[in-house]
């Protein structure tokens, strides 16, 4: 049995209320999980790419999309938390870990596990694939072996083909190899945002405020894909062929809701008065 403030129960007590404050941020970011996966679903259907009577292409598709998606729907999980914010005194330690755990599971899906489904997807293509390959599934260790080939062996000319990875670009190897990161800790400031938005808009209206906080995410998220998209080496590389630093285009999309955190917690110290 346990005895009142024994060492036991304090641990106990702890457990269940990790859980709890898990479940509460899982609850909230779920919903969204499935609906930007069911999103991301109608966009390759459209598009019908080739595979998917593959159950290796369905594992790929929904890991990776799985580890994609995670980042921006953990906006929901901080709104959840931040809503019952008054119930903890610890509720900044919950969040971090918590944030902190989604922000790693993210990570370990799109750079190791989604690049090894990936990998025994095309084995299953034809020998003409064989090349996409070469230096195994595109995970943190496959990648550096690809930069460590290039570098050692500069081609005459780079390309960006995924039939031509012996000549891919230095800089966009470094890009891959760090974006799955920058990815992982937007998911993290993205709970803080989701928190932040709940403190800013706690005043308003039941549907403005429901409203109000949907628009900051959805806002938040397209702007920050849009940071990447327009920081990514890629197209100013098939553009003119400048080798932009990958290392500063994967990290450099952050400042965006790094600047959107400074701004909501300045709107929560003005309210303050």
């Amino acid at each position: 049995m346990f005895t009142l403030g024994s060492p036991r129960r304090i641990r106990a007590e702890r457990r269940d209320r990790s859980v709890g404050w898990i479940g509460v941020a899982w609850s909230g970011m779920a919903p969204w999980c499935l609906l930007l996966l069911g999103s991301l679903l109608v966009l390759h259907l459209a598009q019908w790419r080739g595979g998917m009577d593959s159950v290796r292409w369905w594992m790929w598709f929904v890991v990776g999309g799985i580890g994609f998606i995670l980042p921006f729907a953990m906006f929901a999980s901080g709104v959840a938390l931040g809503r019952v914010r008054a119930h903890s005194r610890h509720l900044a330690r919950m969040a971090l870990a918590i944030g902190i755990a989604f922000g790693s599971l993210s990570y370990v899906l799109t750079a190791w596990v989604e690049p090894e489904l990936h990998h025994a997807y095309l084995t299953t293509l034809e020998p003409a694939t064989a090349e996409r390959s070469r230096f195994g599934p595109q995970t943190p260790a496959g990648i550096l072996r690809n930069l460590r080939f290039v570098e050692a062996n500069p081609p005459e000319e780079y390309a960006t083909s995924v039939d031509a990875r012996h000549r891919r670009p230095p800089n966009v190897l470094r890009w891959v190899l760090h974006r799955p990161v920058a990815l992982a800790v937007f998911g993290l400031t993205n709970l803080l945002l989701g928190m932040l938005a709940t403190r800013v808009t706690v005043h308003l209206r039941r549907q403005s405020r429901r409203n109000a906080r949907i628009a900051i995410g959805v806002f938040g998220g397209i702007a920050f894909l849009a940071c990447v998209g327009l920081a990514a080496p890629i197209q100013p590389f098939l553009r003119d062929g400048t080798l932009r630093s990958g290392v500063l285009s994967a990290w450099i999309p952050l400042a965006f809701p790094l600047t959107e955190a400074l701004l909501l917690c300045y709107l929560i110290r003005r309210k303050r008065g």
